[in-house]
């Protein structure tokens, strides 16, 4: 199975959203690593990307988000499209 490293779902990356959202961070950009399973049996029909790095999942790609001040939304930069 290919991976396109274009695409996630779009509840994932509502959670992404969510959490940066809620998280400290002081500039207005802000990068995100996502990985995916190592191996193709852990794989379902379309890979489920994850934010945790360990050692059952393989570097998939970043994404990037930028806001206008610490009081504005996260917003995609990355260009991707969505799966659901």
């Amino acid at each position: 199975m290919t991976i396109d490293m274009n695409s996630i779902s779009q509840s994932f990356y509502e959670e992404l959203v969510q959490r940066l959202n809620q998280m400290t961070i002081r500039s207005n950009r802000h990068k995100v690593s996502l990985y995916t399973p190592l191996n193709a049996d852990q794989q379902t029909e379309s890979p489920k990307l994850t934010e945790e790095n360990s050692e059952h999942t393989v570097f998939a790609f970043n994404i990037m988000f930028e806001r206008n001040n610490t009081e504005s939304e996260w917003r995609l930069v990355t260009p991707l499209k969505f799966t659901d």
